[in-house]
């Protein structure tokens, strides 16, 4: 066995239990979990030489790799994201990674709107405020909060809906 070979089985040995022990916390199924595991091993693998235990230990390191792949996976995949409701999708964990990749994807999304439709849009949605008291907050019309918000939510279903975290 060569000297790559022996690390890959190391790091198998070492962390891949736990790995899909966490893996599976974070996505939907066994088969996702494990290529989750998979990929993280491989990525561990090639980058090792950027493993630096003055940062940290082995087990941190590979666990953050493991997080970015999971996030990754689920950016790539082309779930429906639930924005109306604003509900967390049945089974979901408000801490998990689902949440975490669905408000970093919107927040992008929010941040490409003009910043007028993008006030009304956060006033409305995530402060819960009335039309009219964003309309007095911001002094001007109710009539034009509402148009804002209707074409500033139609511009972020389908800056969402390129990205294909829509359908």
């Amino acid at each position: 066995m060569d000297d790559a070979e022996l690390l890959i089985r190391r790091l198998y040995d070492d962390h891949s239990e736990a790995l899909l022990s966490w893996a599976l916390g974070q996505v939907s199924d066994q088969r996702d979990a494990e290529e989750v595991v998979s990929d993280t091993l491989v990525k561990a693998w090639r980058r090792y030489d950027q493993y630096d235990a003055k940062r940290g230990s082995e087990r941190s390191w590979i666990f953050g790799i493991a997080r970015n792949t999971a996030i990754d996976r689920h950016r790539k995949s082309k779930r429906h994201l639930r924005l109306v409701d604003g509900e967390a999708p049945a089974g979901s964990d408000d801490g998990g990674i689902e949440a975490l990749a669905e408000a970093s994807v919107v927040r992008d999304a929010l941040n490409e709107l003009p910043a007028h439709h993008r006030t009304v849009i956060v006033e409305a949605f995530f402060l819960g405020k009335k039309v009219s008291e964003t309309a007095d907050k911001l002094e001007i019309p109710a009539g034009t909060v509402k148009s804002r918000m209707y074409y500033g939510l139609r511009a972020l279903r389908a800056a969402l809906e390129e990205k294909e975290l829509l359908r």
